[in-house]
């Protein structure tokens, strides 16, 4: 296994905002650094496109991949080997990544272009030195060989690894998310996440005291869910609370008026903890209290706005997210509903 000297990471939504595209930067950073608290890494530097992780002996680069690959923010990273900007050390560079069995097209990227060769140079600059590789290149090669010039380095990796894309959590503000504990609220809040947005979860349980819901999966469900946003806050509210007053409410209220509960309860803790929005799992026409004139019923007085992110989603395509990210197995195990 090549020894790398660090992962390089590349954001690519951030890179597209103006004057307050340093703050985002800055969160992201701060939020790698969160994600990676317990892993061991020499440091992690701001180069200004990019962001590199510079490992060490200690590193788990298996975890540390694992863990970046779930911070929003994150377009793509790659575990790379470093190099001086000149010629005759790329290729250095390269021998050491690579071996005989490996074919390979070469990529190369001069992010400065006051450097006294072009992209073009460094691809004739191997071809020339072909029998000094320790590999083959081939310009029809199903495996590329990246090699990305600045000012003072090169980075040169073989690979690269999709990051979770979207904004650094916490960067568009907190939102309250409603969590039931089935497949739906752990993919809005996923989603919720991905724009930006730090979850504040709120769970309604059947139990009689919040002693007994500690037992249950919701706890398991949030602590998965945090690794995407470094942490989180989890406010469990008995459902007895509703359940002593529901008795005066016609039954076929009852749903609509649960909702229309849970949005006023969120809307004050949205208030205690400077959220701007409420987050529910609700999906147009799923069930018989997400039509549209119930939901439009459940949210009258509510101040905060209420963003559904899986709206527009069916419940195969929620199922599919759910699996991807993790959620679906805890998702379906029994829970006793309010």
């Amino acid at each position: 296994m090549a020894q790398y000297d660090g992962i390089v990471i590349h954001f690519g939504e951030i890179w597209l905002k103006g004057g307050n595209r340093n703050s985002f930067i800055l969160m992201l950073y701060d939020n790698i650094k969160c994600s990676l608290r317990d892993e061991h890494y020499a440091r992690l530097e701001n180069a200004r496109d990019r962001f590199f992780l510079e490992t060490d002996k200690k590193s788990d680069l298996e975890s540390i991949e694992s863990k970046l690959s779930k911070v929003f923010g994150i377009s793509w990273f790659a575990p790379a080997v470093v190099s001086e900007s000149s010629l005759g050390s790329i290729l250095k560079a390269a021998n050491a990544l690579l071996s005989k069995k490996d074919t390979v097209r070469i990529v190369p990227n001069r992010a400065l272009k006051t450097l006294s060769f072009n992209s073009a140079d460094v691809v004739t600059h191997f071809i020339k030195n072909s029998d000094k590789l320790n590999f083959k290149i081939d310009k029809d090669a199903k495996r590329d060989l990246y090699v990305s010039i600045t000012k003072n380095r090169a980075f040169i990796y073989d690979r690269k690894i999709q990051g979770a894309k979207g904004l650094p959590v916490g960067s568009s503000g907190n939102a309250v998310v409603l969590f039931s504990g089935g497949i739906d609220s752990p993919v809005a809040a996923y989603y919720a996440m991905k724009r930006g947005l730090h979850p504040v979860y709120l769970h309604v349980h059947a139990f009689q005291n919040n002693d007994d819901e500690k037992l249950s999966k919701i706890r398991d469900l949030a602590k998965h869910l945090s690794a995407y946003s470094c942490g989180s806050v989890l406010y469990c509210v008995p459902g007895h609370v509703f359940q002593s007053s529901a008795m005066r409410i016609p039954r076929r209220y009852e749903l609509v008026m649960f909702k229309l509960f849970m949005h006023r309860l969120a809307e004050r803790i949205a208030k205690k903890e400077r959220a701007e929005c409420i987050v529910t799992g609700e999906s147009l026409g799923q069930v018989a209290s997400q039509t549209l004139s119930n939901l439009t019923t459940s949210q009258q007085g509510i101040k905060p706005l209420i963003m559904r992110p899986l709206i527009g989603f069916d419940k195969q395509e929620i199922i599919n997210v759910a699996s991807q990210i993790g959620t679906f197995e805890m998702s379906i195990i029994k829970y006793r509903d309010v």
